[in-house]
């Protein structure tokens, strides 16, 4: 029997976890089994249960992928009780698309959990920044430079019209 799991565009912040029904699968089978194209499989996780040693596949869960603990707490048990290789796919791994999974048989969805992510808070501005007088728009000190630059030019070329003047009557 197969899943089919349709992936939205842009989802983001999910991990769904498997369950390898057949041990005797490589793990190129494992993730073809899961049916998706395209899959970034450098995402994907795929290991022995055993291989977390001490450390329960909750715990791991919470620690490693920011899983909450309320989020958890209804698949606690089955969680823990898993034996063999299981298959951890985020939603990064289909790379912002939409993805239809055809989910083979040898693979079982135990669950799909949504990292716990703290909201973003941002600290008021200082301030001190704020404080004092602004200078008014428009001309600062570059602008009155400009003008006296641009007086002094015609006053040095009426200057020069004058004395070629007073030269050409005087000759």
């Amino acid at each position: 029997m197969s899943l089919s799991l349709d992936i939205p565009a842009h989802e983001a912040h999910v991990l769904r976890v498997f369950a390898v029904m057949d041990a005797a699968l490589s793990d190129e089978a494992v993730i073809a089994a899961l049916g998706a194209d395209g899959l970034a499989r450098d995402e994907v996780e795929l290991f022995d249960v055993a291989d977390l040693q001490e450390m329960s596949l909750s715990s791991y869960l919470a620690e490693g992928h920011g899983i909450g603990a309320a989020a958890l707490s209804e698949l606690r048990g089955q969680l823990d009780t898993l034996k063999g290789r299981v298959l951890l796919v985020p939603t990064r791994a289909f790379g912002g698309r939409a993805t239809r999974l055809e989910v083979g048989a040898t693979l079982r969805l135990v669950g799909r959990f949504e990292e716990e992510r703290t909201p973003v808070r941002f600290a008021p501005l200082p301030s001190g920044g704020a404080e004092g007088v602004v200078a008014p728009s428009g001309e600062g000190r570059s602008g009155r430079a400009a003008r006296l630059a641009v007086l002094g030019f015609f006053c040095g070329l009426a200057l020069l019209a004058a004395l070629v003047i007073w030269l050409v009557r005087g000759a």
